[in-house]
């Protein structure tokens, strides 16, 4: 009787334990062919979304719309895709959640069971009870994770934020939306060549100085401050560098410090080369337009800098480091240097304005300072520099 008893049991629970197996196998089933129909539905409407972004950006190398009319396009075209897959894989996500629920409902109709036989082996009650809390907490546990665990979800937010990326960005290059572009306050270096001169005031520029072997250079660090919290316009730059200014003499010329006014005047030999140096340190401030468009990514708004059209106007004060001559001439049939440090008289501080143009991080700017060059001379000629500046 006892041996049948527990044949009878066992036969019970094989099919109580298969029969579970095999829902199983069925849910899971479901889950993948639905999971398997999304992955179609958003790859489909990805490419069509791709299809349509090609279509505007050749509509946009054609001038056919603006570049406003193209975002705006592109965001329109992002909107109703999304709108697209959600309404379409509503069914299949559907189907999901009830297997995920019927299977729920299956494990916990096996709970049941268990407790039941638990039941029937003559367990104590303190020991069913609490068998029976720690069976529906674990199942409770299961069926309110599995929902979020299963990787169509996951696969599903992952899509719809992978087609949000090109609304003011490059859908190739996404650095344009890099983390600094959230920041207001970005720094850099700077580098600026430029041709240098002097005006005095009979005439701008100063013939007795060669165009291509006078130049300035600059090299230093910026900051570039945008002014307002929701828009890309405005910007503030400032920092500090290094500049040199050369200017270098067309014949045998040189300057001489004549009872403390600087003159220019023929050396006394013919020389083979002939310039003058100063160099200062200088604080520069500008303020800037900047039409670089706000580029929005994941929900994102990111401000791009120097990457498209600029404009700006400013001013420099700065102070003088040292001045340097050096006259390098033939002598008795060797080749001669004469150096002089500081001698020149030169202003110590100087202060100007200064104003740029361009497009991404190279601009043409122009420095003109309002500080004549040497001191207490009867004409005063003012430096002044044209070229291109690199970052600030």
């Amino acid at each position: 009787m006892i041996t049948n008893m527990k044949s009878r049991f066992l036969w019970v629970f094989f099919l109580l334990f298969s029969g579970n197996i095999i829902a199983q196998t069925d849910y899971e089933q479901v889950i993948k062919a639905s999971k398997r129909a999304i992955d179609s539905i958003m790859e489909a409407e990805k490419s069509i979304l791709k299809d349509k972004f090609k279509a505007i950006d050749q509509m946009l190398d054609s001038k056919e719309i603006s570049k406003e009319t193209a975002q705006r396009m592109k965001k329109e075209a992002t909107n109703a895709t999304r709108s697209t897959i959600q309404n379409k894989i509503r069914p299949e996500t559907q189907k999901i959640t009830e297997a995920i629920r019927q299977k729920a409902d299956n494990d916990r109709q096996f709970t049941s069971n268990q407790l039941q036989k638990a039941k029937t082996a003559n367990h104590s009650q303190d020991e069913l009870s609490l068998e029976y809390e720690q069976a529906m907490k674990k199942l409770d546990s299961l069926f309110n994770e599995k929902p979020q665990q299963k990787p169509i979800y996951e696969s599903t937010q992952k899509v719809l934020k992978s087609i949000n990326i090109n609304i003011g960005c490059d859908e190739k290059n996404l650095k344009k939306c890099d983390k600094r572009d959230l920041k207001r306050i970005r720094g850099g270096l700077n580098f600026a060549l430029a041709f240098h001169n002097m005006r005095s005031n009979e005439h701008f520029s100063n013939d007795k100085f060669r165009i291509w072997g006078s130049k300035s250079v600059e090299i230093g660090y910026y900051n570039n401050v945008r002014l307002l919290k929701d828009n890309n316009l405005l910007h503030l730059n400032y920092g500090l560098s290094w500049m040199m200014n050369k200017l270098k003499m067309k014949d045998s010329d040189y300057f001489v410090n004549n009872n403390g006014i600087t003159e220019i005047q023929p050396y006394k030999v013919p020389v083979i080369k002939s310039k003058f140096k100063t160099h200062y340190l200088i604080l520069p401030m500008n303020l800037e337009f900047d039409f670089t468009p706000i580029c929005t990514y994941e929900d994102k708004k990111y401000y791009p800098i120097h990457k498209s059209f600029r404009v700006g106007v400013g001013a420099y004060a700065g102070l003088l480091l040292n001045s340097k001559q050096k006259v390098k001439y033939r002598a008795s049939g060797s080749t001669h240097k004469e150096l002089n440090f500081n001698r020149m008289n030169v202003n110590e501080w100087i202060y100007g304005v200064s104003a740029h143009i361009g497009i991404g991080s190279g601009v043409f700017y122009a420095r003109y300072s309002l500080v004549p060059l040497f001191r207490n001379n009867p004409t005063n000629e003012y430096p002044f520099s044209i070229g291109m500046r690199w970052g600030g």
